[in-house]
């Protein structure tokens, strides 16, 4: 039987495995005047470790935007976050009522550890044409209220505006599109909880990720614009299934679809 709520032990795949390792050194990384710096996979970024605050955590209440994500294998209802994220949600949330996910593939599954989802093709590729238009390239909103934590609904970054100086002087640009992904967890280690937990700064996170689950290396990596609220076990169900495929290009075995996405707001 899977866990839907609370952290069991799991399988690690090979991907897992390599997130693990690399968890403790992104997670923390090192204080640079007075920010967090945090370096992961050539994406760097800079944050105000007296900016955290774990809004993941706390309940949806009325007004606040959510998401339905309607797919083959069940439903997952998902808290958006527009103040931390506007531009993303604003893009996800016109894709969505234009249908544009209506139909769509789930295309790359990290066993017991994320999923993407959103593309028109089962390969995760988008239609001729689709690359160049406005929803492709979302500038990359980072917040330190918001985490990969299990169940964390994140963009992927797809492309980048990283040339010789730009790169030199940390000015690099990185963009997000439609294609989303959802993040289960890797497996919590006691020599990852001891390590997240070195840094007094970053307790209130290093504690999110041991009691709900995540992959902290992807930590202020990608945006983070939703957090899942219903529907683990569905969850679960995508990142559990049988998959197919080289390593690191892995999709289900049995085609699992996004049928639709609803947006609303609580009443």
């Amino acid at each position: 039987m899977r866990r839907t709520g609370a952290m069991m032990p799991r399988r690690k795949s090979k991907m897992a495995r390599v997130l693990t390792l690399c968890a403790i050194f992104t997670l923390l990384g090192s204080l640079l005047f007075s920010g967090l710096y945090a370096m992961m996979s050539g994406y760097s970024s800079v944050i105000d470790a007296n900016e955290i605050e774990m809004i993941q955590l706390n309940p949806p209440k009325s007004g606040d935007q959510t998401a339905v994500v309607h797919t083959t294998a069940g439903d997952m209802t998902f808290l958006l976050y527009p103040e931390q994220c506007p531009k993303t949600v604003e893009n996800f949330i016109a894709l969505a009522q234009n249908g544009d996910y209506n139909d769509s593939f789930v295309f790359l599954v990290e066993p017991d550890v994320f999923f993407e989802a959103g593309a028109p093709n089962a390969d995760g590729s988008l239609n001729e044409g689709d690359a160049d238009k406005p929803s492709e390239r979302i500038p990359r909103e980072l917040s330190a209220k918001l985490w990969p934590l299990r169940g964390a609904l994140c963009a992927a970054t797809t492309s980048a505006d990283a040339g010789f100086w730009k790169t030199l002087f940390g000015k690099q640009e990185y963009f997000t599109g439609s294609r989303f992904l959802v993040v289960d967890t890797v497996e919590m280690t006691e020599e990852l909880q001891q390590g997240m937990r070195e840094n007094q700064q970053l307790s209130a996170v290093a504690d999110a990720f041991i009691e709900k689950g995540g992959i902290p290396n992807f930590s202020m990596q990608m945006t983070v614009f939703g957090q899942l609220i219903d529907g683990f076990d569905i969850l679960d169900a995508i990142t559990g299934a049988e998959v197919t495929g080289e390593h690191g290009e892995t999709r289900p075995k049995e085609e699992i679809r996004v049928k639709s996405v609803e947006t609303s707001s609580i009443p």
